[in-house]
Parts: structure tokens; sequence; C-alpha cells
């Protein structure tokens, strides 16, 4: 144990103190933040830079005249041309000509836009939008219909309240909430195995043809080497993870709080927050559901299963470092091993969250392979706790399985050079003494 950590102290200070780390550790919250809040001001500010474009419109059927609504971005200019004086309008400062024809409000046909360059989707849509709605009125019309009544009737919403009945009461849940930090929680260890998994193979790797692990094992047993670089990358990342939290928590408040500003919540959503009344409305159910969660457990589990799935997998990624001289030899032993973990991602999405409960979503939470992402998922919408507790142990006695296998296959490796290794060399090194 003390050679042990005395490796899992070099690998942690080695990566640590690099410059890299130190830079990558600040960068990547200022960049989430900066691209979230990026992302925000033009989604609130779709058209910002545009200016307004001026449509001129010739209307040979008379339904459309003087019923086009001007805005902000568009001006409408109506008036009598063809389509082969359509360019010359186009010359005269106009972004597009819309020609509709003689038509029958049962059938539109034929409408077309001129424009020198493609128009975009929101200028197309708009126009479209346009249209579509006067045609629908007239058609209201005819039939003695009103409008507001249509409009009134179109503009209803249902919200179906889930309660789940429990054996200490009944707990309100909404299940847009539980996919929401499921996949949060997934994702963030989908993507931590994967990128310090690799870091192990590399270093391991690296540190093989340059011969340093030849110096090495001279004191140590490849075992405590393998290890040691495990825990200690691990620890790495755990280190990484935490101040991005930290720093994204910090940095997101500000901009969290000009999002909940422009989002207008109603009042009764934001008393939810603070009382058990759930209100009606769509967002205020979301926000009162996020409120009633276990967060201890959720918590919980998803610290075991960020390192409970990292070490399984990171055992592996060493065997595979071990087996080959360079990254380009990994390629045909790597896929085996993440299939799974891309597999388990891919499901995640659509059969365990239509039916958390069901078959498939049980072993692939049960399954080590699979465990860390669908079990994540399923937490949120409440897993039977002799679920959980088997989940766990199966992915305890994966962890201790993939070591020793794992450790077979480094111990040779290790010190294996210039070879191809094959599947089935590999398969050799299992039982040599």
């Amino acid at each position: 144990m003390q050679k042990i950590f005395l490796i899992v102290k070099r690998e942690y200070l080695t990566r640590v103190r690099k410059k890299s780390f130190i830079v990558m550790t600040i960068l990547a919250p200022l960049l989430v933040v900066t691209f979230y809040g990026i992302i925000f001001y033009f989604a609130l500010n779709k058209d910002v830079g545009e200016s307004k474009k001026s449509i001129y419109v010739s209307d040979a059927s008379g339904l459309f005249v003087a019923k086009l609504h001007n805005t902000e971005h568009y001006e409408f200019t109506f008036g009598s041309t063809t389509e082969s004086e359509a360019k010359q309008l186009l010359e005269e400062n106009y972004y597009a000509v819309l020609i509709i024809p003689q038509l029958d409000k049962n059938d539109v046909k034929g409408i077309k836009l001129y424009s020198k360059e493609q128009p975009g989707f929101g200028t197309v849509n708009y126009v479209e939008e346009q249209l579509r709605n006067e045609i629908k009125n007239l058609k209201l019309s005819e039939n003695n219909i009103d409008p507001k009544i249509i409009d009134r009737i179109n503009d209803t919403h249902i919200n179906v309240s889930t309660i789940k009945i429990t054996s200490s009461g009944n707990e309100t849940g909404s299940s847009g909430a539980s996919m929401a930090i499921g996949f949060f929680g997934a994702f963030l260890i989908y993507m931590f195995i994967f990128l310090y998994g690799v870091q192990i193979m590399r270093g391991v790797i690296e540190e093989k043809t340059n011969r340093i692990v030849e110096v090495i094992i001279s004191s140590v047993k490849p075992f405590e080497l393998m290890m040691g670089k495990i825990i200690g990358i691990a620890l790495v990342g755990l280190t990484q993870f935490i101040i991005w939290i930290l720093l994204v928590t910090l940095l997101t408040g500000s901009v969290s709080g000009i999002v909940m500003t422009n989002m207008h919540l109603p009042t009764e959503a934001t008393n939810a927050m603070h009382s058990q009344v759930q209100p009606d409305n769509d967002m205020g159910s979301l926000i009162f559901a996020l409120t009633h969660f276990n967060y201890v457990l959720i918590i919980g589990m998803f610290l075991f299963y960020f390192l409970g799935g990292y070490l399984f997998y990171g055992s592996l990624f060493a065997a595979v470092g071990s087996a080959v001289d360079n990254e380009t030899d990994t390629q045909q032993f790597m896929l085996p091993i993440t299939l799974p973990l891309v597999f388990a991602f891919v499901l995640a999405q659509s059969a365990v969250t239509n039916n958390p409960n069901g078959t498939l979503a049980f072993w692939l939470s049960i399954i080590p392979f699979t465990s860390p992402v669908t079990m994540m998922v399923r937490i949120p919408f409440g897993v039977p706790t002799w679920q959980i507790i088997l989940s766990m142990v199966c992915m305890i006695g994966g962890f201790m399985f993939t070591v020793w296998l794992a450790s077979r296959i480094y111990r040779i490796g290790i010190l294996m050079y210039g070879k191809k290794i094959t599947y089935k060399e590999l398969g050799k090194w299992l039982f040599y003494k």
C-alpha cells in the first residue's frame, strides 16, 4: 500500500503541477459560461444585426393587399409587377419580390418569392405564416366563425401532474425534471470515463515507449504501478471536476439571474419554489419538481458511479496501453471496451427514459459495463433499494474482476516491445505464471 500511495502521489502531483492542467482547469469554466451567455443572448435576440427587409408584393388575387403586417424587420410594399420585372425591382433596394397569382383560397399554389440571395428560414417562415393566417381567417369568415374563438380553443394547455404513492406518503414528481437531472449526471460520467481513461492509456504507452517503466518496475510490482496510475489520475480528474463545478456555479450566478428575469416566470411558479402548492403551468411545475428531489441520494449515487465507472473502465484502458507500442494500435482494442458505454448512452435517451423500471432498464443498470450511465438516468425516477444495492455490488465486483484481468495483461504487456498483439495473444497472457 505504501508503494501504491507513492505512485498515486507521483501521478497526482506530476499532472496537477502542469501548466496545461492549471490553464484548462481555469479556462474551461470560463469558456462554458461564455458560450452559455452567448447562446442565451442570441436565443433572445435572434434578429440581432439584421437590417430591415423590404419586400415588394404583387398580389393578382387581391386576397392579401394591405393585410400583411409590417414589423421591425420586415416591410411590405404593395403594387403590381410581373416575374420578368422582378429583377429590376430587386435593383431598387428591395430585398425580395413576392408574386401571388390568381388563386383559389382552397388551393393555394404558385406563390413565388424572388430575391438576389437565398432567403433565410426566418424570412420564408414569416411570409408563409402571414399568408397562412390570412387564408385561414378568410375560410373562417366564410363559415361565420369568429377567429378569436378558434384562438381561444387552440390556446388550450394540458399539464398532467405525476404523483408517486410511497410508503411514506405521496410524492410530487416530474418526468421532464427527472430526465434532465438523470441525463446531466449520466453525461458527466460518460465524458469523465472517456477523458481520463484515455489519459491512463496514453500515460502507460508513453512510459512504455520511453522505457521509463523498466526502471519503475525494478522497485514496484506491475500491479502496484497500474493501481497507482489509475487512482492517481482518478484523483486528478476529481480535483479538476470539483474546481469546475465550483467555478461554473459562481460564474453562472449572474447569467442565471438574467435568464430567470427574461423568462418572465408567472407569479405562481415563483411562489411554488417557496411553498407546497404546485402551479398549473409547465415551467412552474418543472421548477416545483426540481425542488423536491432527494439530492442526497442523487449526489451520493453520482459520486459512486462517477468513481466506480472510471475505475472499472480505467483498468481496461491501462491494459490496452500496456499491450501496444503506440496509440494507433489501440483502435482494435478500444472499440469492444467503449461500445457498451456508447450503447448505454444511446439507449438511455430512448428505452430507459420511456420505461425507467422496465426489464431492459433493469439489466442495463445491473451490468457493470452499462450501469454507470443507465443507473444515473434511472435514479431520479425512483429505483427500488434492492436494485440499487445489487447494482453497486455488481459494480464493485466488476471493478475487482477488471483489475484482475487488466493486471494479468499489464504485467506481461508492459515489457513487451515490437510485436503486434492479437486477442489470441492477450488470452495467453491471462494464464502465464
